[in-house]
């Protein structure tokens, strides 16, 4: 496998503008989003992928974190206390099989700069050199502490580089005591902060629209308590 694999993932912008300006969200504008990663994030990332989704589909059955093996029958109970919640993957992702890791990290992003910047006209292209989830079933990406980071350029309509900055991210997240969770930022329970991707991916993506707009407020990380 080459050392660097391409994400690629461009959508057609509808309105004519430059520059990088905030405002208003006002759909049908599109922004272009491409997604890329690097050495061991790119060799191990089809086996990330994989280990996500089988998370994923145990946590749209049961509602906690962990494998099939490791579900007690009580935590069922948890799909009806959290029934009225709009999960973060599932946000980005309404049905499980569309499910992956690239295309998470790019919506969380596109979706951002559609809010932020209607009217943008070009591409962000997202590198990230660097994931690490303190407890991920990967030995490459489990280590101490959760973290990504990388670079993010913007190209104008015409190809030309108007911005370029490295990202790094940690988890900081705000909490929320609701079970019926509805809000702008991308909710998890605390036992996906050390375990999946989706925490780290809003922190970065939060981090890299907040750096391109300083006066923009980009939904991140919410954590819900689970009982």
């Amino acid at each position: 496998m080459q050392s660097k694999q391409s994400y690629k993932h461009r959508v057609r912008s509808l309105l004519a503008a430059s520059g990088l300006t905030v405002a208003a969200f006002a759909a049908p504008a599109y922004a272009g989003v491409d997604i890329q990663f690097e050495g061991y994030v790119a060799d191990k990332m089809d086996r990330i992928t994989s280990i996500e989704r089988n998370r994923e589909g145990v946590f749209r059955d049961y509602r906690t974190e962990g494998t099939r093996t490791q579900v007690k029958p009580r935590d069922k109970l948890r799909v009806s206390y959290f029934a009225g919640t709009e999960w973060g993957n599932e946000r980005i992702f309404p049905s499980y099989d569309d499910y992956n890791v690239p295309d998470l990290i790019k919506e969380m992003m596109e979706r951002g700069i559609k809010e932020a910047d209607p009217d943008f006209n070009g591409t962000v292209q997202v590198t990230i050199d660097k994931l690490r989830i303190k407890d991920f079933s990967l030995a490459v990406i489990s280590s101490h502490t959760t973290q990504m980071s990388g670079t993010v350029k913007v190209l104008d309509a015409a190809g030309n580089v108007t911005a370029e900055h490295d990202i790094w991210a940690g988890i900081v997240p705000e909490y929320s005591a609701s079970n019926n969770y509805k809000g702008r930022n991308y909710a998890y329970v605390g036992g996906a902060v050390a375990t999946r991707v989706g925490p780290i991916a809003a922190e970065f993506t939060e981090k890299a629209l907040e750096t391109l707009y300083p006066d923009y407020d980009a939904p991140g990380l919410v954590i819900l308590s689970s009982r």
